[in-house]
Parts: C-alpha cells; sequence; structure tokens
C-alpha cells in the first residue's frame, strides 16, 4: 500500500473501481470505508463509489461488442449490490483525469482509494501518474492496494519483488523457479480473502434527488464513447447499434454475484472434480458444456479475487474423498492461478525494465527478435475462419460466437497463424484476441502468444500442432467442427478433419462445394511446418549469435578499461584448486 497522508475533518470520502468490480476482498474499498467509519472517522462520514467508463483503457480500447456488454453487466452487478448496502455506484464516461476531478469538488472529496494496477500496462501507467498529480493539486490524499493477484508483485511487503532484493531484473523466470520462490514467502501460504462489507458498513447518507436519476450505469455498449485521440482503423472491432443489438451468445455473462455462483457450481460442488483437476487433461472439444471452470472472464475483470478462487479450491480439495488422486500445480487449479500470476510478474518485470515493453517484440527482454512476415489475406484469412483447416476455423468461429475459447484450442490456433504454418508475427494475434476474448488479459494473453509462437519461455520450435491430427484423436467424429462450421455437418467423419481429400460425390452429398461453401487450405501444412522450422531455426541462431557478440563486446570494455588498476595474478595454489 503506498499512500500521502492528509487529516480532513469534513472531507469525504471516494472509492473508484477500474478492474476490481466486486465488494468480497476488496482491500481498497474496505479502507474507504473504514475512513468514514464513525467510531474512527476522520471524514465527514459520505463515501463515494466511483466508476469511470473509459473507452482508452485496455479493457475498452479494442474489444468486442460482446466483451463491453460483458463489462457493462458487471457495472451493473455492482450498483446492485451497493444499493442492496443502501449505497450506490456513480458512473461517468471520459477520461478519469479530467472526471475525476470533477466528482472530487461536486462531492467534497479528502480521501480516494483504488486497486494498484502493478503490471506496467502503458495506458494505466499516464493515467494514474496524472491523476496523481490532478489529486495532489487538489489536495485529495490517494491511497491505493495490490489485491489483483495472490500477493503484490513489485516491491510491497509481502510482494514477489520484495523478496527477489528489490529489483525487477531478478525475478524467477521458469514456472518451477517462481513456485520456489513462493513458497520462501510465509511458507508459500496465501493470504485469505477479505469478507464482503455488510450494509451495516455504509454510513448512511442523506437522500440527494438531484442526484438520484445523474450518474446510473450505461444501458448499451454504444453509449460506450469513442476512444480519445483514435481513428477507426486503430481500436480493433468496431459496431454500431444495429450490430449491437444483435443476440449474442457469450459463454458467461458479466458480475460479480454470477462469478461466484460459477466458483460455487465448478469448483466448491465438485470436490473430487476440484482436487483431481489437470488442466492438460481437460477436452477442447466439448459441446455441450466447457471441461474447465470459465472463470478466466471474471478474474480478468476483477469480478471474483484470485485469493477467494485459491481458498474455495483448498476447501474442495479438503473435502474430497480420500481414494480421490490430488493434482498438484503447474496442472491444478491451485497451479492455474500460480501460472497466472507468474504471468502478471513476468509483465510487471518487462516493462520495470523497459516501459510499454510487454505486449510487444521490440524492446522485450523477454522476448527473442525473429522475422515474421507480414501478408494481411492470410491473416484474414485466420481471423474470419476461412483456412481451409475446419479444426482452425472451429476454434475461431467459437472465439467470434462465445468470446471463449479452451486453452489447447488457442495453442492451435496461435500456433498455425504464427511458427506452425502462416509465419505471422505473434503480436498480430494477441492484438486480435485482446479484441475478442471476454477473459481478454494484458499480462495473460501476451505470456500465452510469446510462448506458443516460440519468441519466449517455450522454445521447443519442433513441436508443432498438426491443425489436422491434433484433435482427431480426441474428436473422431468432429462433433466440434460440426457445431461450429455447420457448412461441414454432413461430412463423413473420414473427411470431416480434411475435407479436400474427400471426393467430389462424398462432397456434393454432404452438401460442400470447395472454394464456394467452404476454402480450400491456404497453405499446405506438411509443407510449410517444416519450412518454418527451418526459419526458426536460423531466428535462435542468430538470436545466440548475437548474445555471444554482445557478451564478447562486454568483456572487451571490461578489460579494455585502462583507468582501472592493474589486475593481480592469482596464486599459483589458487589457479590449481579452480581447475
Amino acid at each position: 500500500m503506498s499512500s500521502a497522508s492528509k487529516s480532513a475533518a469534513n472531507g469525504a470520502v471516494m472509492h473508484w473501481f477500474r478492474k476490481g468490480l466486486r465488494l468480497h476482498d476488496n482491500p481498497a474499498l474496505l479502507h474507504a470505508l473504514s475512513l468514514v467509519d464513525e467510531k474512527n472517522s476522520k471524514t465527514s462520514g459520505a463515501i463515494y463509489p466511483v466508476y469511470v467508463v473509459d473507452p482508452n483503457s485496455y479493457q475498452l480500447l479494442k474489444c468486442s461488442v460482446m466483451r463491453a456488454n460483458f463489462i457493462l453487466e458487471c457495472v451493473k452487478d455492482l450498483d446492485n449490490s451497493l444499493r442492496e448496502r443502501g449505497s450506490r455506484l456513480y458512473v461517468v464516461t471520459g477520461d478519469p483525469v479530467e472526471e475525476l476531478p470533477k466528482l472530487w469538488t461536486e462531492f467534497g472529496i479528502t480521501h480516494m482509494t483504488h486497486e494498484a494496477d502493478e503490471t506496467g500496462e502503458p495506458y494505466a501507467v499516464q493515467r494514474d501518474a496524472h491523476v496523481k498529480d490532478a489529486a495532489k493539486k487538489a489536495g485529495v490524499s490517494v491511497i491505493d492496494f495490490a489485491s489483483e493477484t495472490l500477493r503484490p508483485l513489485g516491491n510491497r511487503e509481502g510482494g514477489y519483488v520484495a523478496n527477489v532484493g528489490g529489483f525487477a531484473n531478478n525475478i524467477p523466470t521458469t514456472m518451477s523457479s517462481f513456485q520456489k520462490l513462493l513458497s520462501k514467502i510465509d511458507r508459500g501460504s496465501v493470504p485469505l480473502p477479505l469478507e464482503s462489507p455488510g450494509k451495516d458498513s455504509f454510513p448512511e447518507q442523506a437522500a440527494n434527488d438531484s442526484l438520484d436519476m445523474k450518474y446510473r450505469p450505461l444501458a448499451h455498449p454504444c453509449d460506450i464513447p469513442w476512444p480519445r485521440g483514435y481513428s477507426r482503423k486503430e481500436i480493433g472491432p468496431v459496431w454500431d447499434r444495429k450490430t449491437a443489438n444483435k443476440k449474442t451468445s457469450p459463454i458467461v455473462k458479466g458480475g460479480e454475484s454470477l462469478a461466484l455462483a460459477q466458483l460455487q457450481k465448478t469448483v466448491t460442488a465438485r470436490p473430487d472434480w476440484t482436487a483431481s483437476f489437470e488442466k492438460p487433461k481437460t477436452s477442447c472439444t466439448e459441446v455441450s458444456s466447457p471441461s474447465t471452470t470459465v472463470l478466466s472472464p471474471y478474474l480478468s475483470i476483477g469480478c471474483i479475487s484470485p485469493r477467494t478462487a485459491w481458498h474455495a479450491v483448498s476447501d474442495a480439495n479438503a473435502k474430497a474423498k480420500s481414494k480421490t488422486s490430488r493434482s498438484k500445480p503447474p496442472v491444478s487449479l491451485h497451479g492455474q492461478l500460480l501460472w497466472r500470476d507468474f504471468n502478471n510478474l513476468i509483465a510487471h518485470s518487462a516493462n520495470a525494465q523497459a516501459p510499454g515493453s510487454w505486449g510487444q517484440m521490440q524492446n522485450n527482454v523477454y522476448c527473442r527478435d525473429i522475422p515474421w512476415s507480414s501478408d494481411p489475406a492470410l491473416l484474414t484469412a485466420w481471423k474470419e475462419g476461412r483456412t481451409g483447416y475446419p479444426w482452425i476455423d472451429a476454434c475461431m468461429a467459437q472465439l467470434r460466437t462465445e468470446g471463449w475459447i479452451h486453452h489447447l484450442g488457442r495453442h492451435a490456433v496461435a500456433c498455425f497463424l504464427t511458427r506452425g504454418d502462416l509465419w505471422q508475427s505473434w503480436e498480430v494475434g494477441a492484438e486480435f484476441f485482446e479484441g475478442e476474448l471476454l477473459d481478454a488479459d494484458y499480462a495473460l494473453n501476451n505470456f500465452n502468444w510469446l510462448w506458443l509462437s516460440c519468441s519466449g519461455f517455450f522454445y521447443q520450435y519442433f513441436r508443432c500442432y498438426s491443425p489436422v491430427a491434433f484433435q482427431k484423436k480426441n474428436d473422431p467424429n468432429g462433433n466440434y467442427i460440426r457445431k461450429w462450421v455447420p457448412e461441414l455437418a454432413e461430412l463423413p467423419a473420414k473427411y470431416i478433419y480434411e475435407p479436400w481429400t474427400a471426393n467430389i460425390s462424398i462432397l456434393k452429398k454432404a452438401g460442400v462445394k470447395l472454394g464456394v461453401d467452404y476454402p480450400r487450405p491456404i497453405v499446405d501444412h506438411t509443407v510449410v511446418s517444416k519450412e518454418n522450422m527451418s526459419k526458426m531455426k536460423l531466428a535462435y541462431d542468430a538470436h545466440k549469435n548475437a548474445e555471444s557478440a554482445a557478451k564478447k563486446s562486454k568483456g572487451k570494455q571490461t578489460s579494455g578499461d585502462a583507468s582501472g588498476p592493474p589486475k593481480k595474478k592469482a596464486k599459483k595454489s589458487v589457479q590449481k584448486k579452480l581447475k
């Protein structure tokens, strides 16, 4: 927690909701409420929970109408929960740097709390710095709390960086070493989540008829203002009211209430399933219900606390039958939450060393420089699910329709776009996912694309997902493809993954005309995958040579420093010991 102390005898308190759209396990909100507690009041006893619909934020700048609606649902649910407690949410639109000072003046704010953004996401860093400056000028004390991850990322008490000497470049860069670090902090324990504040935690505030109809949650995605300083081409998915009014089928609806219900349904109510969960063994071709918890959209926007999820898993594990096999990190459900913290920590470290570098190849200390191609036609075919490979196209169809894909589906389409088949940059893939996913997350999304493109953290580029064989063994009848690529629904199972191998009579009987009803493959996987492996090898060799040259250059600079004292010769006895 960082703070700027200021006494305020008659001021009010604001809690600024950003990503932590929840009441439970919200230390910043609880601190704001403590400031208006009648027994120890530093203020007038009034609190104003606020949310700014900021179109330039990571969550809204590049997002589908489905995710925009999901976020508005989260905001509406939060408002409902606050009203049940005798309070409400005050919603404004625009730039927080401009809008918050207006509210500080209108409500007489002297203290403001909010959740910290520790990843170093560029816009958030800039926004928070400007808000802090504005608060200083306005005499408003701003206090932030780290609660987006299991433990703080940075140089705070109990934080990961604080436990590696306080330097972000000292953090572990593998999952196994990260787990070792966590085990050393309070013996690996994860702090218990804080309870949601009850009705009695909120002070009674005099009714204000003039405010009753003001600052209400937005009712429609088209009420979100256009991002400041951006053209139509720069913001990704664009929609109009007609498009926005079309019925959508998101995999989940938004809000803390639904997030907690999802946790209860998928984790608490299934102790044996929870205890034995292994992520790699879950199915990515389920057509009736997902094989995972689908808590990621709620975690990404902060509708559910990772610490709440962690301890729900712990409680479920304890209730599982003794004969149930217990999975362990990194494949267990606890492991998934550890991956999330690890990804956030890597983003924090990258941006600490080179601000704004996470999410791009340039200056990113965790990314290898690979000379990707740029082919708009191939990229468009991939985005629209017109690659001619049914398994890939089915995954992309689910993404467009539900805003979500199983992690193995994400692996397949990411590999296909980058090192596997199309040789397009992971950056354009990450940007597209950023716009379409309900669970779009600055740290996780970019980490996954680095990994899957073999640009960072995973370097076995010779292991390539086949767009044909990868899921054939798990879904031999192609039920997943039949659901998401209905134009191929009548094809025999033998050809459902490779329709181009069927003869004309079989295609005709199934109502498929290749090149018309469904595209032919845009590349030959058997050929391009081998070519791309050769390209990866060349890129890796170039990276290795560049590193070697840099080390030699650094060594020469050190040894050639004439201003330094002459080095003493080591004693012979010491030299022998070092051989």
